[in-house]
């Protein structure tokens, strides 16, 4: 995954009053409120680029990780901004989704002053449509039989999503389903609508119910697993995101989101695991998962695992733009020359 992020620390009370109103002004513009000079602030601007003219702008949010462990979870204001009244804090980790989709991860480093501006920009075409295994993706070998005409039907209701008209799709995929109630590839379809919609009790009930119909489908195990982690249910999601690595164990993403699980429980030693499963499965595309264990050691106190993590990220993300920030992390906490 490529995109990039700007990066501006700002410590304003060290320049003067000038400033310090310049500094208000930007958190103000970001929040929408005035807030008091000192309060700590970590802020920022999510911009895509790859958006069509006419093409409606995905949903995000941002999560903020303090030592393994999701704190807290905003989503993007109509002007791109998100923000979080909280003190910055070394190997805080900023995780982004657009239609709950992770799109990013930003590890803040050591800094100074209490307020802290993360700003992000997201290339759409190369990570919001491309993933492994988003909400609705659903494999070849999974397709269900259906007559010519409700194979025209379906086809029609993944237009209408792909082009953000969730509305009609909705409405494609519910009379589908009143003809023919058996079609779990329809069912999980419209989850996935209520899911980005974060309509998360219509979207279980759905996806239970493809389930119900096909119990080793990937596309609505991992996708049920995911809205259990975002509804705050990890026992949840820990059972269901088993069954996806035993159903599929060649999916990353199932991995992946079973390692969070794990750490959303606190335990952060099945958690390693799942994650470097994920990793190895696909190197590149879970390149930002190096992050992620990064932080963790160094939560834990263990400096010389986090500078290998961040070492090996670097191996696979060369144009990381706080690439210079990770490097002076791994030269003083390598056990290596």
């Amino acid at each position: 995954m490529k995109f990039l992020i700007t990066t501006c620390l700002l410590c304003c009370s060290l320049l003067g009053m000038g400033d310090a109103y310049c500094q208000d002004s930007d958190v103000r513009e970001a929040t929408g409120l005035p807030i008091q000079i000192g309060t700590p602030v970590i802020y920022g601007h999510v911009k895509f680029r790859g958006i069509a003219d006419g093409e409606k702008r995905p949903q995000v949010f941002v999560a903020l990780f303090l030592g393994g462990s999701q704190v807290d979870r905003v989503q993007v204001n109509d002007r791109g901004y998100y923000y979080f009244l909280r003190s910055p804090s070394n190997a805080a980790v900023l995780v982004f989704e657009a239609d709950n989709i992770e799109v990013g991860r930003v590890v803040l480093m050591s800094q100074i002053g209490s307020t802290v501006r993360r700003d992000i920009e997201i290339d759409w075409l190369k990570t919001g449509r491309n993933r492994d295994g988003p909400p609705g993706v659903i494999s070849a070998r999974d397709s269900y039989a259906r007559s010519p005409e409700a194979e025209k039907e379906f086809d029609t209701g993944l237009a209408a999503s792909r082009a953000k008209r969730s509305g009609d799709a909705k409405m494609i995929f519910e009379r589908m389903l009143v003809k023919d109630e058996k079609d779990y590839a329809a069912w999980t379809e419209l989850a996935s609508l209520y899911f980005n919609d974060s309509e998360f009790k219509k979207a279980e009930t759905a996806y239970v119910k493809a389930l119900e119909l096909k119990n080793d489908f990937m596309a609505a195990l991992v996708n049920l697993g995911k809205l259990y982690l975002i509804t705050k249910e990890p026992e949840k999601a820990t059972l269901v995101l088993t069954k996806a690595v035993m159903t599929d164990p060649g999916s990353a993403n199932a991995f992946h989101f079973l390692g969070e699980a794990y750490l959303q429980t606190k335990q952060g030693s099945k958690a390693v695991p799942a994650l470097n499963e994920a990793i190895r499965l696909k190197p590149v595309e879970k390149a930002e998962l190096h992050l992620r264990l990064a932080a963790l050691y160094d939560a834990a106190g263990v400096k010389d695992r986090a500078a290998a993590e961040y070492k090996l990220f670097l191996e696979k993300v060369p144009d990381f733009k706080n690439r210079s920030g990770l490097e002076r992390y791994i030269k003083e906490n390598s056990n290596q020359p």
